[in-house]
């Protein structure tokens, strides 16, 4: 299956093909690579919806991003590479958010010191602080779910959050 121009069915022979090739993570988004600086960019405008006392926090979590795996699956999945809305970069925007609330409550389980080459929030500021911070970036998710004109993307949202949570 073909979306955007990226083949999202790989055989085990593409991969080793892609691999001898010098094909990797970064050429395969290369058609998704406005939606993901869009997602981004929106990622870091959340700080400022932070309350004051917990923005710099919020700034470090938001700021310290990965492969972008979830937005570039959203934008796969809502054909981003040929075009794409708002609604579209929020979903994404949300998916990322909770995904980096499960990260920072994971690394306070863990005891984590290093996330992506960088301390974790809970090394960086402690736990009070980092348990705060992930249950904030949950409820902010929640919060741009609600902005959808339904509550099937709210009812969503807090259901993975509850999954997640329930292990």
């Amino acid at each position: 299956m073909v979306v955007s121009g990226v083949n999202l069915v790989a055989t085990e022979k593409d991969v080793v093909e892609s691999r001898a090739s010098g094909v990797g993570w970064h050429s395969l988004l290369r058609p998704l690579e406005p939606f993901l600086s869009a997602v981004s960019h929106q990622l870091r405008l959340q700080v400022a919806a932070f309350e004051p006392e917990i923005a710099s926090f919020a700034e470090y979590a938001l700021t310290n991003q990965g492969k972008q795996l979830r937005p570039a699956l959203v934008g796969c999945a809502g054909d981003a590479g040929s075009g794409f809305s708002d609604d579209l970069v929020k979903a994404a925007v949300i998916i990322e958010m909770v995904h980096l609330a499960t990260l920072v409550h994971d690394d306070i389980m863990d005891g984590a010191d290093m996330r992506r080459n960088r301390p974790t929030l809970c090394a960086h500021s402690g736990n009070e602080i980092s348990v705060l911070l992930g249950d904030c970036l949950f409820a902010r998710a929640l919060e741009l779910a609600s902005e959808f004109p339904t509550t099937e993307v709210c009812a969503l949202v807090s259901r993975a959050t509850r999954n997640v949570c329930s292990g």
